[in-house]
């Protein structure tokens, strides 16, 4: 079956089939397909980021959880709690999970990021922090560019 207009005249007289779309009828399409996606793909790619992100504040909330029952079971951050043990860090989610058991992001060999756990004063004090991998999470409580930290009075950064 043709799909082609019946035939008109053009102006001077001859007759033309007209079949299918004309260049500028594509084009308009052509635009309006690349405003969507324009608009669309950053968007997209804006979710991921921040599901990337949502998990790695979930993980380090519930690190100061578990550090704080930890403490409530113990009465310190880190054994033993007397003597003081002085300042301790763990890093990486494998070595966290080694000292609190409980601690579960996931599957460990497919984390975004690095977490660490800095235990000071006798183990009477902790930051936890997280960051993209491949980065390191800087000492302190303070924030570099692109961490998330949290302290054992709740006090948050990067959030």
């Amino acid at each position: 079956m043709n799909k082609c207009v019946a035939d008109t005249a053009d102006l001077t007289g001859c007759v033309m089939r007209r079949c299918g779309f004309t260049l500028v009828e594509m084009l308009v399409t052509m635009v309006i397909i690349g405003i969507l996606s324009a608009i669309a793909i950053p968007l997209y790619l804006g979710q991921i980021d921040k599901a990337k992100r949502t998990e790695a504040v979930q993980n380090i909330q519930a690190l100061r959880l578990i550090m704080e029952q930890y403490h409530n079971e113990n009465g310190c951050y880190y054994m033993p709690c007397s003597p003081a043990p002085g300042n301790q860090v763990i890093v990486g989610a494998a070595n966290i999970q080694a000292f609190l058991p409980t601690f579960s992001p996931g599957n460990t060999s497919g984390m975004l990021f690095n977490y660490r756990v800095e235990i000071n004063n006798g183990g009477t004090t902790y930051n936890i922090g997280a960051v993209l991998l491949p980065g390191a999470v800087s000492a302190g409580a303070v924030c570099a560019a692109g961490e998330l930290k949290i302290d054992y009075k709740n006090n948050k950064c990067g959030f």
